[in-house]
């Protein structure tokens, strides 16, 4: 294999899906700082225009990208398409936010003058995005920023490539320029290169705290690039005097096994009552149980995929094993069916008692993507949110579900 070429796999087959040249950081950020005073000069109505454009492109695509986003990440279909409604639907969302948040204001001052707020673009806004959704979380930026008038230059997970070339592909069909929206292909190399670009102005990051902390420290005394950072969090579930079990059983496994665990949101540990303990657990394990380990397009449709890739399957096989030679007991143990291909079962382990309460690791599954320490000690950086029921999940599951809609959104 070249290092002058990015290669993505499939997790589900190990097949090969797509290859692709690295891409000149210098050359690409050239080309988007020279397009971006004509985009910025463009009215708001017109960027809005092409926005919206935009999201009918991915309709008409809407069958290739879900086809696409299953293939390169190993996650069921109903979950890519998911994704999908999602990437249209922030064109709205981003649209109304815009009107909400940047609404110009006159105000006459105590000194006999007037004081203005108005609001410009930042100008090159570096995008780097994220495995688990390719297409949905790096869209989270991108439209915002078209929207307020910038140039974008897309870096995707060098995991998930595909994705970004489709996505951005949809893009330049609507109408927005190739020079003002670019893929920059590559790895952590060009990712770091990208972030120190003189001529970029800013960085909108979705990824592991760990490259979430470099970035910031590296731009820590640039305050005149502005830096956005989503990265990965250590999210616990507290069960405490509910008479609904089952529920909360439900609202457990959906929200620590969605995306095999690979989200940010994901429940990484559940503190229970004591009382509760014995009650909740076999109902967890029982519902876990039940759960349809399989490949995106398997029939009965799965509820979970693979994890992204051998070496994040290898990882959560040694944290395990971690947990389990440093006191924890296994509830549920983890197996992965084939060394050559990231399959692995939902597990769980009691790791630590206190005089009230224990803990249980429930999201084991949760990838080096969002995967942060173990230690059960530390303070939870995020709420977990959990994800839309698949069609085909066991019916406690969907019993679980509000009138209107899932009792969780996609994170």
């Amino acid at each position: 294999m070249s290092t002058s070429q990015i290669v993505s796999f499939e997790p589900a087959t190990g097949a090969e899906l797509w290859r692709g040249k690295r891409g000149n950081v210098d050359d690409i950020v050239g080309r988007a700082r020279r397009a971006w005073p004509a985009w910025a000069a463009q009215p708001l109505a017109t960027r809005m225009e092409l926005v919206r454009r935009f999201a009918n492109e991915v309709r008409k695509e809407n069958d290739k990208l879900s086809t696409l986003i299953a293939r390169e990440t190993g996650k069921p279909l109903w979950e890519a398409r998911s994704e999908v409604e999602s990437v249209i639907n922030k064109v709205e969302i981003s649209i109304r936010a815009y009107a909400d948040r940047t609404s110009q204001r006159k105000l006459d001052n105590a000194m006999q003058g007037t004081a203005a707020v108005r609001h410009k673009p930042h100008g090159v806004m570096a995008v780097l995005g994220p495995y688990n959704f390719p297409a949905h979380l790096p869209n989270g930026h991108i439209v915002p920023a078209l929207i307020a008038g910038n140039a974008i230059v897309f870096k995707p997970s060098e995991k998930t490539p595909a994705t970004g070339e489709l996505l951005l592909q949809c893009f330049h069909r609507a109408g927005i320029s190739a020079a003002v929206v670019q893929l920059l292909v590559g790895g952590p190399e060009e990712g770091q290169q990208l972030i120190a670009h003189e001529g970029v102005d800013g960085v909108l990051f979705t990824g592991s705290a760990h490259t979430g902390i470099a970035i910031n420290r590296k731009l820590a005394a640039r305050p005149d690039k502005i830096v956005a950072l989503e990265m990965g969090g250590n999210n616990p579930i507290v069960v405490w005097d509910t008479p609904k079990v089952t529920d909360a059983a439900a609202l457990v496994v959906q929200s620590a096994f969605t995306s095999a665990g690979q989200r940010c949101t994901a429940a990484r540990r559940l503190i229970v009552k004591s009382t509760m303990y014995d009650a909740l657990i076999t109902e967890v394990k029982r519902l876990s149980d039940r759960i349809i380990v399989g490949a995106p397009f398997d029939d009965p449709s799965p509820f979970m995929g693979p994890v992204i890739d051998n070496q994040s399957a290898d990882g959560l096989t040694e944290s395990f094993l971690y947990l389990l030679s440093h006191g924890g007991r296994a509830i549920k143990h983890l197996v992965r069916p084939r060394d050559d291909l990231p399959f692995l079962s939902p597990r769980s382990s009691m790791s630590q008692r206190s005089r009230n309460a224990r803990t249980w690791n429930c999201s084991a599954r949760c990838s080096r993507w969002c995967r942060s320490a173990i230690s059960t000690r530390q303070l939870p950086r995020q709420t977990p949110r959990g994800s839309a029921c698949p069609p085909r999940w066991s019916a406690e599951i969907r019993r679980n579900t509000t009138a209107s809609g899932p009792m969780f959104g996609p994170g």
